[in-house]
């Protein structure tokens, strides 16, 4: 529904914009952990609108649990916001990316793959694999990283990282990738990054990450 593809893309960007506002000191750490782990929330909620109907009691109770102990962490550790959006998104991704690599299932940058083209062939999908990995390292370095700066690092430096150069690090990585594979399947058709995303809004986020062989969900 396109109610939940603005839900869950608007949560997203509020993430970083709420990121860039707590580099710029214009809110307060602690706020802008809980405010950033609600929207977490919505993000899933906007991913998962309109699939499986018969799991909505499910989903309500994940998030009731969730503001729950967003709630007691609140009043009991505030502070610990800080660090809960780097941290939970990178150990999401990361479980993710890694998860679709195991026997039996089919790797995240495939199912991208298999919605931006039709030419698709055992060299795509090596490559796609490939990437699939290298995302899951990746995630799995800034989570690394994250925890390396909570614990040894001043607090300025970790939310430096945390809040903005981490964001920027992977749009470059994006970035790098684009032109990798224009330059390593440049006999293969591409589409803009835009026009992707535009497809995947269509189809639904969900699509790819419940993703099945024969495309039925």
């Amino acid at each position: 529904m396109r109610y939940g593809v603005w839900l869950s893309w608007g949560s997203i960007l509020a993430i970083a914009a709420l990121s860039v506002m707590g580099f710029l000191r214009l809110i307060a750490p602690e706020t802008l952990g809980i405010l950033e782990a609600l929207l977490l929330c919505g993000a899933w909620l906007g991913a998962s609108a309109g699939k499986h109907h018969d799991r909505t009691g499910h989903k309500s109770a994940v998030l009731i649990a969730v503001i729950i102990v967003v709630t007691v962490v609140w009043l009991l550790r505030p502070v610990l916001f800080i660090y809960v959006p780097a941290i939970s998104i990178n150990i999401l991704l990361a479980c993710f990316f890694f998860s679709s690599l195991r026997s039996g299932s089919v790797p995240v940058i495939t199912r991208i793959a298999r919605v931006e083209r039709r030419d698709f062939d055992d060299v795509v999908y090596a490559y796609t694999r490939r990437v699939t990995w290298a995302w899951a390292l990746f995630f799995t370095g800034l989570l690394i990283e994250a925890v390396a700066l909570i614990a040894f690092a001043p607090i300025e430096t970790t939310l430096l990282f945390l809040n903005l150069i981490n964001y920027v690090l992977i749009a470059l990585f994006f970035v790098a990738e684009y032109v990798y594979r224009r330059i390593h399947l440049r006999h293969y058709t591409h589409i803009s990054p835009l026009i992707l995303a535009a497809r995947l809004s269509r189809r639904g986020i969900m699509s790819v990450i419940k993703y099945r062989e024969d495309g039925r969900h």
